[in-house]
């Protein structure tokens, strides 16, 4: 059994784009994704003006801006009396000043493709990890069923990027403490057409013990009906009524379209979670992204600290997995965790306070935004600092010469 310098378990943003960066640099890298494709529906899809920037560093924002997408130049508070800009993203970056809402098969899709063309990646899906290979206490792969058999892959080291719901994280026995999270989510989607209304892409229309989140893509927009945490069987007794006539009070032109939505059973249910590990990594095994620190929706931010996530670490792992000593591997996976463990605790602190205010204003019938956020809308500059401290606070750093050259300084295959 041929040993891999890295194993990746999960094919979302954090770890496609893992792989991808190790596979750029030269590196033996195979990434299991247990579905059969990377069809996600109502997963984090809008990516922030510094990610744009990385991947434009890599030379892929380009043809990924190729692909149906859509912008978001704000985030907008909207009451029945006005709207309030209380992020601005205009000035968060010199060449992509927005978020961009793209759905993720697109984005991953892609993304693999890139990587199918160094000689060092293999992609397996439909591969269902159930077990971990170890020695002396250490983690060397991962047992996994693919095509009705049993598989192993051995590797220096094993990434889980396997989402909120982790079996990596189970594996390893890593301890979780969840920070509460006060709502849930009901998603939607309807098409979208090229007369709609504008809207400012991450708007949310906030009404007298409800709200409804509203993220406009390429070909659609998604309709978030939010409820307080375990309430879906209160939502699913009172039917898709409240929901269209809210649609209908906010967005009439989307009357027409909303006669799709006929059943309770059409909407989606995203469980909101917060959850944070006591560590990231034992020998052998590191977790990233929701796996390591499950993300709220609240600030879009979850897709965007996955690959943060995902480049800090291939820029410290890519020099070492081919013969650095599990010493000093397990020296770089505390680092990956200590700097981006800063990172993801101040983002979670933030969405705990914000769904806790959100959660009691749905409670008191409230529908106005809190204090602080009325004032960054009444202060231009200030929505605008608060559009760049939302959209670069994820720390994503440069991608290194060696995952920009490859092993040899130079172009190991496409970009």
């Amino acid at each position: 059994m041929d040993e891999q310098d890295c194993v990746v378990v999960g094919g979302g943003p954090g770890g496609v784009v893992l792989a991808y960066l190790l596979a750029r640099a030269g590196r033996r890298v195979t990434l299991l994704e247990a579905r059969g494709d990377f069809d996600r529906r109502f997963r984090g899809d809008a990516l922030a003006p510094a990610v744009l920037d990385f991947l434009d560093a890599l030379g892929l924002a380009d043809e990924i801006l190729a692909r149906p997408h859509s912008t978001a130049t704000a985030f907008t508070w909207h009451t029945s009396r006005r709207a309030y800009r209380v992020a601005d993203y205009s000035t968060s970056s010199t060449h992509h000043p927005h978020y961009v809402l793209i759905p993720q098969p697109e984005l991953l899709g892609l993304l693999a493709e890139k990587a199918a063309g160094f000689g060092g990646f293999t992609l397996r899906t439909g591969a269902r990890v159930n077990g971990v290979l170890m020695d002396a206490g250490r983690v060397t792969g991962v047992r996994y069923r693919a095509d009705g058999a049993h598989h192993e892959v051995k590797a220096r080291l094993v990434v889980g990027t396997d989402g909120r719901f982790s079996q990596m994280r189970r594996l390893g026995r890593f301890e979780s403490e969840e920070l509460g999270a006060g709502l849930d989510i009901l998603w939607f989607e309807v098409p979208r057409h090229p007369d709609d209304p504008p809207q400012s892409g991450l708007d949310y229309h906030s009404l007298p013990g409800r709200a409804l989140a509203v993220l406009g893509q390429g070909r659609t927009w998604q309709l978030g009906w939010v409820i307080p945490t375990g309430s879906v069987d209160e939502a699913r007794t009172e039917g898709i009524g409240p929901l269209v006539d809210a649609v209908h009070e906010r967005l009439p032109w989307l009357d027409e379209r909303m006669a799709a939505l006929t059943d309770f059973t059409q909407l989606t249910l995203l469980n909101v979670r917060i959850t944070r590990l006591a560590r990231w990594y034992r020998p052998g095994l590191l977790l990233l992204g929701d796996a390591a620190h499950v993300i709220s929706p609240v600030g879009g931010n979850g897709i965007n600290l996955a690959i943060a996530d995902a480049a800090d670490a291939a820029n410290v792992l890519a020099p070492l997995l081919p013969d650095g000593s599990p010493e000093a591997l397990d020296a770089a996976c505390a680092g990956i965790e200590a700097r981006r463990r800063a990172v993801s605790d101040a983002e979670q602190d933030d969405q705990v306070r914000a769904e806790r205010g959100t959660l009691e204003r749905l409670r008191r019938g409230d529908p106005e935004p809190a204090w602080p956020l009325k004032v960054a809308a009444a202060l231009p500059p200030l929505a605008r600092a608060v559009g760049r401290r939302n959209a670069t606070g994820i720390a994503i750093p440069p991608p290194s010469a060696l995952v920009l050259g490859g092993p040899a300084g130079g172009p190991t295959g496409a970009a």
